[in-house]
């Protein structure tokens, strides 16, 4: 009941780059085409013969909720990868925010898998802020591994407001050459309430996670969506 009453948080932003005003929008609004044609059961049969019911990703909630949840930074203009003597450079036609790099890495273990040891800095070219008390988690978009490069990861509490010009490490993956194009997500935002947590351990927990799991065996499909699932809105 408290919950009912309580104003909404708002997320503000203001874009630098006066052409490109919605440079922050709702995650919802980039859901990859490569998830859309995913279909929901493996062959497009409902029930497999040497698998049984062979559902696919795209009947997984928190999956779906990992996409849509929260907010994109969108990147204001093209971005051009070229592969230089083995490392990537970057240029472009028309920047007012271009991407910076930084000579040294901090350490190996920051670079992510599979990309080149050159760090580059995402100029975000938006200012935002969220109302204290609440706290966001600014990442990579989560599951979108098919971008060509990696942005690292933060928590920023509410009330600092974020610089356009502020700093955002990213890295290439590498042989990548070719266009990041204008729009493309570059960073998810996902405010949450800060408050504290404690941890611990509770007898019973797998019995009710066994119970869970034969419950949702009763049905084909949807089961999590019913029982538990939430809608979660980020306008």
């Amino acid at each position: 009941m408290i919950g009912m009453f309580r104003k909404k948080p708002v997320l503000q932003y203001e874009s630098a780059v006066e052409i490109y005003p919605n440079i922050i929008t709702p995650a919802k609004n980039h859901v990859p085409e490569w998830y859309k044609k995913i279909p929901k059961w493996k062959n497009n049969e409902i029930f497999e013969v040497e698998e049984g019911f062979g559902h696919s990703m795209k009947l997984c909630m928190p999956f779906l909720d990992s996409l849509t949840s929260g907010y994109m930074i969108l990147l204001p203009n093209d971005l051009y990868v070229k592969n230089q003597n083995g490392a990537p450079y970057l240029t472009w036609k028309d920047a007012e925010f271009p991407p910076k790099w930084r000579k040294d890495v901090s350490n190996p273990n920051i670079v992510p898998s599979g990309h080149f040891p050159l760090e580059y800095t995402w100029q975000i070219s938006v200012a935002y802020t969220i109302p204290q008390g609440y706290s966001m988690l600014v990442t990579h978009p989560f599951n979108r591994s098919d971008l060509p490069f990696t942005t690292l990861t933060g928590i920023v509490d509410g009330g600092l407001v974020m610089s356009h010009i502020g700093s955002l490490p990213f890295y290439i993956k590498e042989g990548f050459e070719g266009i990041i194009p204008q729009g493309t997500p570059i960073a998810q935002i996902l405010p949450f309430c800060k408050q504290d947590w404690s941890s611990k351990i509770t007898k019973g927990l797998v019995k009710d996670g066994e119970k869970h799991n034969k419950s949702s065996l009763r049905v084909i499909s949807g089961w999590y969506k019913k029982t538990f699932w939430a809608r979660k809105n980020y306008n």
